[in-house]
């Protein structure tokens, strides 16, 4: 009898723990499970899938010419940062190299008038994003010399030498140096004040 007594209520035991066992597992499942190491929490937007793409060639139509642009005949360059909304209309701008000899308000018009198929998202949904663009304007009376008129940037300008890169070549037809100065750094464009559209 006592054999069978002590059987008996090792098999409780036994039930009992299988029973607290399975009761606590839905508990387990239920609770949020820390997990060590860095959390890494991203604001903002994810950059887009297609990049903004000019609906004209931009870079090679000259821009409008300052009489001082002229009369010193320099080559000049600006560089800007445009923001494009999702009509692919340009909302605002930051002037982030000025071209000087009178032609910063003539390189911010010209940003307002860049018309883009806007930037799409990886869905395809057009998103508004940002673009660091130049705007160049070659020697005007290089740019007559060569071309006969002041009204389109020829691709042959990569052949110019740079400002500081080593003698001028003087059998040319008209001696220049161009103006191959790159934007700012990526850093530093917080500094610079955001122009809106009239």
């Amino acid at each position: 009898m006592l054999v069978h007594d002590v059987q008996k209520r090792t098999a409780m035991r036994a039930a009992l723990v299988v029973v607290a066992a399975l009761v606590a597992v839905p508990a387990f499942a239920d609770t949020p499970q820390a997990v060590r190491g860095e959390t890494i929490i991203i604001h903002g937007k994810a950059p887009p899938a297609r990049l903004p793409k000019a609906k004209k060639r931009y870079n090679r139509i000259a821009p409008a010419y300052s009489d001082y642009a002229v009369e010193h005949d320099r080559w000049a360059k600006a560089w800007l940062l445009l923001d494009i909304d999702e009509r692919g209309v340009v909302t605002r701008l930051k002037l982030l190299k000025k071209p000087g000899m009178d032609l910063d308000q003539i390189a911010i018009d010209r940003g307002f008038s860049m018309r883009f198929e806007p930037a799409e998202d990886i869905n395809g949904n057009p998103m508004r994003t940002e673009l660091i663009t130049p705007i160049e304007w070659p020697a005007y009376w290089w740019l007559i010399d060569r071309e006969g008129l002041a009204t389109k940037v020829p691709e042959y300008i990569e052949k110019v030498p740079c400002y500081g890169s080593g003698p001028m070549h003087m059998g040319s037809i008209h001696p220049m140096y161009r103006d191959c100065s790159p934007p700012p750094a990526l850093t530093t464009l917080d500094e610079y004040p955001w122009i809106t559209r009239k």
